[in-house]
């Protein structure tokens, strides 16, 4: 162990220099109401979901220090920091006092030593032990970030150097402590950054160092070589013997919860090379594993799924894995200000994110696919829950981070659906500027913005323009704004006034995927909207084969209100063929991929991917 701590010792004299300032923050709101489609989502997901859950019944576990291998624990500190964005954006006074009541729970279990957990004193360390332990942290960050708790505040650095020091005197390795290559147990990365900067203790750091450092031993993740190096998410280790075991490197949400941690790590440092590694391991799985719903993996862990998706495979986008990608790509577009992690999360989020919630928010899949149907996932540890339920609360209330950020020179605009803000740019009551947004987006294309600066002012409105819309047009009181490119955020610096308006129609046509790996299947998208065929409306593409039938190069198309919470119909005419031979044209009901199986039944099974019409003269 001699090296292990000589690591150590060269973590502690790494300096620390000037903290990097994130491109996109997230501004101080006056007022911030999603109305619309999502609007009623995020209602039902709070109200139905978060509001509904019972606090004292996630502390139980921690009173009763018996565990030896599962993850109870992690189901207080999920709850708790959607809670807590749920509080931030409805300002509830109820919502505070239970959350007031989870804190005081948990705290009131914490041992003299400092100690939070349900593990048995032989088995810390252990499993998922240091795992849950994060999460706590994550939810007594959240805490003292809304109430300046003393308690909490010393609470959470008992907990912060019981880890420290128990990691040490263990004189484990790192990637042996904990699943996964040890990545469940070094993602506490992210809390131990988040406390070194609230309270500039330098020993926060050096663990979080020490954590990173522990990543170049040739057994570990290697989390920061292997992504320098090219090395795709899916391919970083010999397939497992037990692909969903404790020993796969790959692991999907793992691996992203040490990444956020790293850019937490580069933020405090300025040190490139984490960025570099992270913004390298998110390009490939945006590009090897992502899924056009905005999701992957199998049974949780990356394999590649990108090319060969329109094949089914077992237990894919599970909830954790679409939650953490969303709020990993939140991360990047803060650091970064690249627009594709805004269009990342509109993609994942009205896809697979909304896909995966019951329809009432009372709860929510574990897994979801292309095929097939919706159900609930299992009951975890004992409990009456999983870890899926937990956490999709968290990636809903990311629209209320994401949807108006504050830039260097003015205010973004990432989330295109009716709202209401008031913004205080920089902070300043003088510099308020109120939102109102209305349109019917993502089912049509026009989105109109009023604006109403406290004080007539010069700075920029960036405009989020979706990578699929090829032709957008963009009118600020009447006048055209030229130069306006797909897959990038359109600048409109001007001297604001207020009453001034800004109109956006985005190009909104049926587009057609397919795969290279892949000629005999294909996927109709609409918008951010990924497409599927549902039971409901027809039988028939379960068993035929189709293709579009094009009309001047574009896919027609007619679009009405959706039924049963669906958000749309929309009737596209396909060329289908029966028993081999190519019948006349006909319209098919498609419904958003979100919407498609939401009966949770047979009675909804549905598909994405369908299957082309064959060239039988090659048969």
């Amino acid at each position: 162990m001699k090296l292990q701590f000589a690591v150590l010792l060269m973590s502690l004299s790494m300096r620390v220099v000037a903290q990097v300032q994130d491109v996109y923050t997230i501004p101080k709101f006056t007022q911030l109401k999603i109305e619309g489609y999502l609007g009623r989502k995020l209602d039902a997901c709070i109200t139905n979901g978060i509001r509904a859950t019972d606090e004292d019944y996630l502390v139980a576990p921690f009173r009763q220090r018996k565990e030896r291998t599962q993850w109870q624990t992690e189901f207080w500190g999920k709850w708790f920091t959607s809670a807590a964005d749920a509080y931030r954006y409805t300002g509830d006074a109820a919502l505070m006092a239970q959350l007031k009541r989870a804190v005081d729970g948990l705290l009131d279990t914490q041992t003299p030593d400092g100690y939070i957990g349900n593990y048995a004193a032989a088995y810390r360390l252990q499993q998922w032990d240091i795992w849950g332990m994060k999460y706590c942290l994550l939810g007594l960050l959240d805490d003292y970030e809304l109430t300046k708790d003393p308690r909490t505040l010393t609470g959470m650095k008992k907990l912060a150097d019981y880890v420290a020091v128990a990691v040490m005197k263990a004189e484990v390795p790192v990637y042996r402590l904990g699943n996964y290559k040890g990545m469940a147990a070094a993602s506490i990365l992210e809390p131990m950054v988040r406390l070194y900067r609230i309270t500039k203790e330098k020993r926060y750091l050096d663990f979080a160092n020490y954590i990173v450092a522990s990543w170049k031993e040739p057994a570990s993740a290697q989390l920061i070589t292997k992504a320098l190096q090219g090395i795709p998410v899916g391919a970083r280790f010999p397939v497992p013997k037990t692909w969903y075991g404790p020993d796969n490197g790959q692991k999907a949400y793992e691996m992203m919860s040490c990444y956020e941690g790293l850019l937490e790590l580069y933020r405090v440092t300025g040190n490139k090379e984490y960025l570099d590694a992270v913004v390298a391991a998110a390009d490939n799985i945006r590009e090897t594993e992502i899924m056009i719903t905005g999701s992957g993996a199998s049974m949780e862990c990356w394999f590649g799924g990108a090319a060969t998706q329109s094949i089914p495979v077992k237990h894919t986008m599970e909830a954790c894995v679409t939650v953490t990608w969303l709020k990993f790509c939140l991360q990047l577009l803060r650091t970064t200000g690249d627009v594709k992690w805004a269009n990342e999360i509109e993609k994942s989020y009205y896809n697979a994110l909304l896909g995966t919630m019951k329809p009432d928010g009372s709860t929510w899949s574990k897994y979801i696919g292309m095929k097939g149907k919706k159900y609930l996932g299992e009951d975890q540890c004992g409990m009456h829950t999983n870890c899926c339920i937990a956490n999709g609360p968290r990636g809903m209330m990311l629209a209320a981070r994401e949807a108006v950020m504050e830039g260097p020179d003015g205010i973004a605009i990432n989330l295109y659906t009716p709202l209401k803000a008031a913004v205080l740019r920089n902070g300043n009551k003088d510099q308020r500027l109120d939102i109102k947004m209305n349109t019917g987006y993502p089912v049509s294309d026009t989105v109109t913005i009023e604006l109403g600066p406290q004080q007539s002012a010069v700075f920029t409105i960036r405009l989020r323009i979706p990578e699929w819309s090829a032709a957008t047009q963009i009118r600020v009181n009447g006048k055209a704004v030229n130069g306006v490119q797909a897959g990038s955020y359109a600048f409109v610096k001007r001297e604001w006034k207020k009453g001034d308006e800004i109109q956006l129609v985005l190009d909104m046509q049926v587009r057609v995927a397919t795969l290279k790996q892949d000629a005999q299947h294909f996927a109709l998208l609409y918008g951010p909207l990924v497409l599927a065929a549902d039971r409901r409306y027809q039988l028939s593409p379960f068993y035929d084969f189709y293709t579009p039938a094009y009309k001047e190069g574009k896919v027609p198309f007619a679009i009405k209100p959706g039924q049963e919470e669906a958000l749309l119909e929309i009737r596209i005419p396909m060329t289908r063929e029966v028993d081999g031979l190519v019948a006349k044209t006909e319209e098919l009901v498609f419904t958003d991929f979100a919407s498609a199986g939401n009966t949770w039944d047979d009675r909804s099974a549905y598909t994405v991917w369908l299957q082309k019409i064959r060239d039988v003269s090659k048969e």
